[in-house]
């Protein structure tokens, strides 16, 4: 083989080579372009860093630490009385059934009969 030759054929070898990892670095950052894979090192490092520029601040106010506190319902009055579903009475007392389509029903005490005849399961 001539000199020329083996030029030709190491310059083709080197070219094809580069050629291919061209193309994988390639496919690589289009992966991770198009991912929904997060990499979690990367993400912790990220979030320590925006912490570590973004320090804490004092002056936010606390919430007060318990449960939340509803406003006081008399047992009696307009407050309390619930419409039914069937005849849209209010009530003072309705009671609560399912019905087949396994649907919340709250009925008045006129209706309760109805209620029985189409055995609606109680609650």
């Amino acid at each position: 083989m001539t000199p020329i030759t083996i030029t030709l054929l190491l310059a083709a070898a080197a070219l094809a080579g580069a050629t291919a990892a061209w193309l994988i670095v390639r496919s690589k950052l289009m992966r991770k372009k198009t991912s929904n894979i997060v990499d979690l090192a990367a993400a912790r490092r990220r979030k320590m860093r925006e912490a570590s520029l973004n320090p804490i601040r004092t002056d936010v106010p606390k919430r007060k630490a318990g449960a939340e506190i509803r406003g006081f319902t008399p047992k009696n009055g307009d407050a309390r009385l619930q419409s039914c579903t069937r005849c849209q009475k209010k009530s003072d007392t309705v009671g609560f059934y399912v019905d087949e389509y396994g649907k919340l029903v709250g009925v008045c005490n006129e209706c309760r009969k109805s209620a029985k005849n189409r055995d609606l399961m109680p609650l």
